[in-house]
């Protein structure tokens, strides 16, 4: 373990923030696990359980985009852009405005949200570790592996919860439905990028033993650039 040094404004600042991403996402995955090992796929109070933590905790990640455009991360604000815009239109133009059982107590949202739950538990905690130049090599693994599995199945859930809100948003206005429509066929090449980007930095990240030893010296989009406030 490497020794912390002291930190600066935006360092803690970016601690503080993924840890508190961390806690939210945890909190979803715990709840969704315990509800399903107590209901089984009975899915029909699944929502109340988890829905408005899940809306919330993924609103904040909007801050984000700001972290990329304000040059607080080396991440590069699209690709921010990209995957906090679409999962923005699930919970706020899906989740939250349509009370369906079959887009609040499916199995797609089970999927989505166990997907996304893991996903960022891993990234949250690497990221905060990261800043702190506290090294586990397990979740700088996890980090970059995860995704063969976790992206293609939280697509899935993603996509067929749009799916499923089609009739309820043609029954609010034809437009509508058609805008969903164009945003699902998005998800191919959105999908395509994402993955490919995630492939190049595991190959970067773990190619050699001493970027996988080290995460600091990879190009980890969660670490604040080196600057003091």
């Amino acid at each position: 373990m490497a020794k912390t040094k002291g930190l600066g404004a935006v360092e803690a600042y970016l601690v503080a923030y993924n840890a508190a991403s961390f806690a939210g996402w945890a909190y979803v995955l715990a709840q969704t696990v315990m509800y399903i090992s107590e209901h089984g796929m009975n899915l029909n109070g699944l929502f109340d359980r988890i829905g408005y933590t899940v809306i919330y905790v993924q609103t904040g990640a909007i801050l984000e985009v700001l972290h990329s455009l304000l040059g607080l991360v080396r991440s590069g604000a699209l690709t921010a852009l990209l995957q906090v815009y679409s999962r923005l239109l699930l919970v706020w133009g899906t989740l939250y405005p349509f009370d369906s059982p079959e887009i609040r107590a499916s199995p797609a949202l089970v999927l989505m949200v166990l997907a996304w739950s893991i996903t960022e538990c891993v990234r949250y905690s690497h990221y905060a570790l990261g800043i702190l130049n506290i090294e586990v090599y397990a979740l700088l693994y996890l980090r970059y592996t995860l995704f063969y599995v976790l992206y293609p199945a939280g697509v899935t859930g993603e996509l067929l919860e749009m799916w499923a809100a089609l009739p309820y948003a043609a029954a609010i206005h034809p437009a509508l439905k058609a805008f969903m429509l164009l945003n699902m066929s998005g998800y191919p090449p959105v999908l395509y990028k994402l993955y490919t980007h995630m492939i190049y930095q595991r190959r970067k990240v773990l190619g050699s033993g001493n970027s996988a030893t080290n995460p600091r010296t990879s190009v980890d989009t969660g670490n604040a650039k080196k600057k003091r406030l």
